[in-house]
């Protein structure tokens, strides 16, 4: 039986390690890939381990748009709140 707890997943999104790894995660990002979606498809290839879905894609460009739009947020921090998403997506976490 396998479940997660509340705490876990909160301190999965606002723990130093995890956030920590995104920026990390980020800053590889940013050295292999130049555009928005570039980075998103890269992002989504590595954590998930097969090619993302034009959804998919389309909605990590959104987030990081609506970061940079409506919360004030620069383009590095953005893609870093990103990458802190795609390591907190079920199919990373968990193996089927």
């Amino acid at each position: 039986f396998v479940t997660t707890r509340p705490t876990q997943a909160l301190g999965m999104l606002n723990g130093k390690f995890f956030n920590d790894q995104a920026t990390v995660f980020a800053d590889y990002l940013r050295g292999q890939a130049e555009t928005r979606q570039q980075q998103v498809e890269l992002a989504l290839w590595r954590a998930l381990q097969r090619e993302p879905t034009s959804q998919q894609v389309e909605q990590g460009v959104a987030l990081i748009k609506a970061l940079e739009a409506d919360e004030g947020l620069d383009a590095n921090r953005s893609l870093d709140i990103f990458c802190l998403l795609v390591l907190n997506l079920n199919e990373f976490v968990y193996l089927d």
